[in-house]
């Protein structure tokens, strides 16, 4: 028989490593609730970044949604509150970094935080835009595929592939300018929108409302006009995407529901177009059938990324591109000193028996530096595209929480005094000449204009290279002069510009004619 005693010993023994186990799990609790707490304590003791406080259930939401140039609001904002700031629009936290060092040290210094896109209920989910280049997530996978494929097609090294579609839509461009100045903007997109359709598909567009062009403007417009911070109110209380939408105030389902198949035929149509091209074979050289065309077949992810690519190549420089071009020919109606300094310049490089070429860009210096003053004076994307804080952060004690909005207000950079003297003058010897105090130039404004870190703009390159090819051929081919009133006086025209996502200068008036007869030749000959 075992005696009570070694029964007892055995007991003891046995209860024993499950006391300390219970103790271990006591203690470890114990120390996530004291990190829990560490943390709370520091999440609520840390203040969020200064700002103006808005109305209890909407903040500054009315600001954001009724202001037009509502950059030029949050930098008048950060004179006061600082260079970072908060603001709320319903329920979304909005960060403002109004300074290229807070900018560069969040959005590029500390990009594994702040890589991310906001995921929006009304956008991301019910349209679906989260699946596409420009809003997908750091760790998503179709992250570093579609980085992959811009580094193969679209770095500066690939660009003579781009080139001779660019400089064929430059004459039709300049040709219509001619023609008709008054549809000056039409005509500048119609310019990228050529230029894209003809490298990205292959496909020509032979007039003013090709049904390609009109399914990536109408995209555009939307994007344009529906997707300002806390604009919907599924996005700050995503639940609601689940109401039923036959119930009251549940318009914005059919809404969601009308914009995904608008993006699926933007994706598809002339993707389909090049396929068909293809199989019939007579494709032309593109970005697309490059990528169909290679040693092996592609698998469904590896088609949705080209299919995505193609599309963001076009859409995201058809107001960005002509925006920039805007602002140029605004400013040299105004500034025709600048236009002849710059044209003396062309024709002792280039001469007057051809265009411009992208090598003749390191022979243009003057040039080169009104392009970079075009990017300054007025960015095409203000605000530039949202970042979203993938963790909560400190910086410099101010708490910026997880899932925040955060912004570079590069209209606020490119227009710091400190960095760029009297910003509000179009001046592109500021890039020439070295500052006394410094012994350096101003920092060169795509640093800024084509994004930050890890969501640096992937079509940079192609983009800089229409922007560069158009003012330069531009330029050696025509004068740009103020337009005249029926008095035959000269019309000054006012500098203005459109709010929206994209801002480009309001409509103004201008003429544009050829400089001779040679420059009249090199916009007629043949392509």
């Amino acid at each position: 028989m075992i005696s009570r005693n070694a029964t007892s010993s055995f007991f003891s023994l046995s209860i024993q490593p499950l006391s300390q186990l219970f103790f271990l799990n006591e203690l470890l609790i114990a120390i996530a609730l004291s990190i829990f707490v560490y943390l709370w304590r520091r999440r609520s003791s840390t203040p969020p970044p200064p700002g103006p406080r808005g109305s209890l259930l909407t903040g500054n939401r009315s600001n954001i949604l009724g202001t037009k140039e509502i950059w030029k609001e949050y930098a008048a904002w950060g004179t006061y509150y600082g260079p970072v700031i908060s603001v709320k629009s319903a329920n979304v936290q909005v960060i403002i970094l109004n300074s290229s060092k807070a900018a560069f040290d969040l959005l590029d210094k500390r990009s594994y935080i702040y890589s991310d896109r906001p995921q929006t209920a009304m956008f991301g989910d019910l349209v679906g835009l989260n699946k596409g280049t420009v809003r997908v997530n750091l760790r998503d996978p179709r992250f570093p595929a579609y980085r992959r494929v811009a580094h193969e097609e679209m770095g500066p090294r690939q660009m003579s592939h781009y080139e001779p579609a660019i400089q064929e839509s430059i004459k039709l461009l300049l040709k219509a300018s001619l023609s008709d100045p008054k549809n000056l903007y039409m005509h500048l997109r119609n310019l990228q929108g050529r230029s894209m359709m003809k490298t990205t598909y292959g496909y020509s567009v032979e007039s003013d409302d090709d049904y390609y062009v009109g399914l990536a403007e109408g995209w555009m417009n939307v994007l344009k006009h529906h997707m300002k911070p806390g604009q919907w109110l599924v996005d700050s209380y995503p639940i609601l995407k689940y109401v039923p939408g036959w119930m009251p105030g549940a318009g914005f389902k059919a809404f969601a529901t009308e914009r995904k198949a608008q993006l699926n035929e933007v994706l598809t149509a002339p993707f389909q177009w090049v396929k068909s091209e293809m199989a019939a074979g007579r494709a032309n050289s593109s970005f697309v059938s490059r990528r169909l065309s290679g040693p092996e077949e592609l698998n469904e992810f590896d088609e949705a990324i080209v299919k995505q690519m193609a599309t963001s190549m076009y859409v995201a420089g058809i107001d960005t591109v002509p925006s920039v071009l805007s602002t140029f020919i605004l400013n040299m109606v105004l500034n025709p000193d600048v236009q002849k300094r710059a044209q003396s310049e062309l024709d002792s490089v280039v001469g007057s028996e051809r265009l411009p070429r992208l090598s003749d860009k390191s022979n243009l210096p003057y040039v080169e530096a009104l392009v970079k003053e075009a990017y300054r004076y007025h960015p095409p994307s203000p605000l530039g595209s949202p970042h979203c804080a993938h963790q909560d952060d400190v910086y410099e004690d101010m708490f910026i929480p997880k899932g925040s909005h955060v912004h570079a207000n590069i209209w606020a950079i490119t227009h710091d005094e400190s960095i760029y003297p009297n910003p509000e003058k179009f001046d592109p010897t500021r890039y020439l000449v070295q500052d006394p105090k410094t012994c350096k130039t101003p920092p060169d404004p795509r640093t800024f204009i084509f994004g930050f870190g890890r969501r640096i703009c992937s079509g940079m390159h192609v983009a800089d290279a229409v922007i560069f090819l158009t003012i330069a051929s531009t330029l050696a081919t025509c004068n740009i002069l103020k337009s005249k009133d029926e008095a035959g006086n000269e019309i000054t025209p006012e500098i203005k510009f459109t709010g929206g996502n994209v801002s480009r200068p309001e409509d103004f008036p201008c003429r544009i004619v050829p400089r001779s007869d040679a420059a009249m030749d090199l916009m007629m000959w043949p392509h």
